[in-house]
C-alpha cells in the first residue's frame, strides 16, 4: 500500500453500508445538480493536508488530492459524517466523538505531534514558511526624562 492515497466512492464503501452512502450521495439533489461527494471529499482532504502544510518538516505529496494512509480513516468517517449533515440527519454519540477526535487531530497536525508517512513524491519546497524571528533593538538614551521636565 501507498503511504499516500486518494481517497475514493469505495472507501466510503468500505467504512458504511453501499446503500447508505449511496442515498448520502443521491438524496436531495435538484435537477441536474452533480454528486456532492467529489467536492465534499476534495474539501477536507484539502483541510487535512493544510494543517500538515504547518509542519515545516512534512512535505505535502505533489497530488492534491492525496492524504497519509494513516489518516485514511479519520478523513473517510468526517466525509460520511458531513453528507450525513447535508441531509440534516443528527450525529450519533459515536459521531459526536469522531468529530472530536477529528478536531484534535488537525490541531496535533498542525504541531507537527502526529506522525504522519513520508510521501514517495513530494512538493519540491515547503508550503507553510517555518516561523520567523524577531530581533530588538536597544533603548537609547534618554534625553528628555520625568525628572529633566519636571519644572517645565
Amino acid at each position: 500500500m501507498p503511504a499516500w492515497i486518494t481517497i475514493t466512492a469505495a472507501d466510503l464503501d468500505e467504512a458504511r453500508v453501499a446503500e447508505l452512502v449511496a442515498a448520502l450521495r443521491q438524496e436531495a439533489l435538484g435537477v441536474g445538480q452533480p454528486d456532492p461527494m467529489p467536492g465534499i471529499i476534495q474539501k477536507i482532504v484539502d483541510e487535512v493536508r493544510s494543517c500538515i502544510g504547518f509542519c515545516h518538516s512534512t512535505r505535502l505529496d505533489v497530488d492534491p488530492a492525496k492524504i497519509p494512509a494513516n489518516l485514511k480513516e479519520l478523513v473517510v468517517q468526517k466525509v460520511i459524517r458531513v453528507l450525513k449533515a447535508r441531509l440534516l440527519q443528527p450525529q450519533t454519540d459515536d459521531e459526536k466523538a469522531e468529530e472530536a477526535t477529528y478536531q484534535k487531530r488537525l490541531m496535533l497536525l498542525t504541531q507537527c505531534a502526529w506522525p504522519v508517512d513520508t510521501t514517495d513524491t513530494p512538493l519540491g519546497v515547503a508550503t507553510v514558511q517555518p516561523q520567523g524571528s524577531v530581533e530588538l533593538a536597544s533603548a537609547g538614551k534618554r534625553y528628555a526624562t520625568q525628572e529633566g521636565l519636571r519644572d517645565l
